[in-house]
């Protein structure tokens, strides 16, 4: 047998079910069952009082993780009835086929059947559920479309950005915002991997995160050589290294 769904989903199984059978003899009949598909195993042995456990027969007690209700489909008015149940409910709505409605041994296998099918379809989804890899966390995903970014940014563009981060990074700095502080000194640092090494990024962000009058002048004296590497000025870069000495030379 292949249940059909009529609504709902296969891939993603709700674990509760409508399902209807039509009958051989007469098309236009429709006897239905509830499928249910327990999220927790249970062991029902544990629940039965041991006096009526011998008038049990074979049913397996311990294995009672998805059953029909009732256990033989019972003749509804139309399929119409079913969907309209379905939608309200929120279940899932599925066709099983054919089968006798005299032959009850027949209809009880098909609807065992219908069973198993479903308990199956559950299973393999709340296993893909289990294995499915857990989401990347907020920040590493910022972090790599950041990365993305900053790939396809042209140096002028990327020092455009850097100017932004390193105010953003002083005023949490002198504010005492130690999160965004955090953040962004993590953002620059990986803006900094793509930029040229000799722009010197991390002497940058040692500036900016000196709060000193210093830090903030040897900061601006690091951005303005970053911009005059940009335009190619190589003689303006060595004069502002030698501006950057000077200024790290002083106590």
């Amino acid at each position: 047998m292949d249940i059909s769904f009529e609504r709902g989903d296969p891939q993603r199984p709700k674990g509760h079910a409508l399902a209807y059978f039509r009958t051989r003899s007469d098309p236009d009949k429709v006897y239905a069952t509830y499928l249910i598909v327990l999220p927790i195993a249970v062991d029902f042995a544990k629940y039965v009082p041991p006096f009526l456990t011998s008038h049990m027969g074979n049913m397996p007690l311990n294995d009672l993780s998805a059953f029909s209700l009732p256990p033989m489909p019972e003749e509804v008015a139309d399929v119409k009835q079913l969907q309209e149940l379905a939608e309200a409910r929120e279940d899932d709505l599925l066709y099983a086929g054919t089968t006798s409605s005299a032959d009850l041994p027949e209809m009880m296998e098909a609807v065992g059947e219908a069973v198993r099918e479903y308990s199956q379809l559950w299973s393999q989804y709340t296993k893909s559920i289990v294995e499915a890899p857990e989401p990347e966390p907020e920040d590493d995903a910022s972090a790599r479309v950041n990365e993305v970014l900053y790939s396809l940014m042209s140096v002028r563009d990327k020092l455009t950005e850097l100017a932004k981060l390193v105010g953003k990074l002083r005023f949490a700095a002198e504010g005492s915002d130690h999160q965004v502080s955090s953040e962004t000194e993590e953002e620059i640092e990986v803006l900094g991997r793509y930029l040229p090494e000799n722009y010197l990024v991390p002497m940058l962000l040692q500036a900016v995160l000196d709060s000193s009058v210093k830090g903030s002048r040897l900061a601006q004296l690091y951005m303005d050589r970053c911009y005059r590497l940009s335009d190619g000025d190589s003689e303006a870069a060595d004069d502002l290294d030698q501006k950057i000495k000077a200024m790290n030379a002083l106590e």
